[in-house]
């Protein structure tokens, strides 16, 4: 039998398995394509954000604990006659930091210094603004009693006027700053009722 004969009845049964073979590795070829697989699972809803106060009875008290630590570090400052004046920013926003800084010079320029504390309260919250979960500004109102607080000279005289109002209300601005407010503005408050 010739050469080529030899082959025909070999390629007759070599044939049908070749495309059986080509239809099954094209079959599995499309099983494994990425329409063929099942879609991930969705995402599941997260849970919303919590703001960062659950109502104003709480942002108002976080107020009153910003104003105390602030109110404290400035005192300590003006009792060391305004020396370094920078242990206020972490109580003031960037932006209010100048005008502290500021005043506190004064208390070197002028070699003045203080005696006593101020004592304050909060009288009322004027608002709460909710920015987003975990950015709010408050403002509130506080009424300072300076009577407890001297401002002398280098030779321990007064320089405080004997008709000094011991009473003074500001509106006082807070904002977040590393999760905790910080005093942003605080202007005396001409509006009354505050004192």
């Amino acid at each position: 039998m010739p050469y080529g004969d030899r082959m025909r009845p070999h390629s007759r049964t070599i044939l049908p398995k070749l495309v059986a073979f080509a239809i099954v590795v094209g079959l599995s070829g499309c099983a494994a394509t990425p329409d063929s697989t099942p879609p991930p699972p969705a995402p599941s809803p997260t849970a919303a954000a919590a703001p960062v106060f659950a109502n104003n009875d709480e942002a108002l008290a976080a107020a009153t604990e910003a104003y105390a630590a602030y109110l404290s570090t400035a005192d300590l400052v003006t009792a060391e006659g305004g020396t370094n004046p920078e242990r206020i920013a972490p109580f003031v926003t960037a932006e209010y930091l100048a005008t502290e800084l500021a005043e506190l010079a004064e208390f070197q320029e002028l070699q003045v210094r203080t005696t006593g504390a101020t004592v304050f309260r909060v009288t009322k919250l004027q608002y709460a603004d909710y920015l987003n979960p975990t950015e709010v500004e408050v403002a509130v109102y506080i009424c300072e009693d300076v009577s407890g607080l001297d401002v002398i000279d280098a030779e321990g005289t007064s320089l405080v006027a004997s008709d000094r109002l011991p009473l003074t209300p500001f509106e006082v601005r807070f904002q977040m700053k590393s999760s905790i407010l910080v005093v942003s503005a605080r202007v005396p408050w001409r509006g009354g009722g505050v004192c």
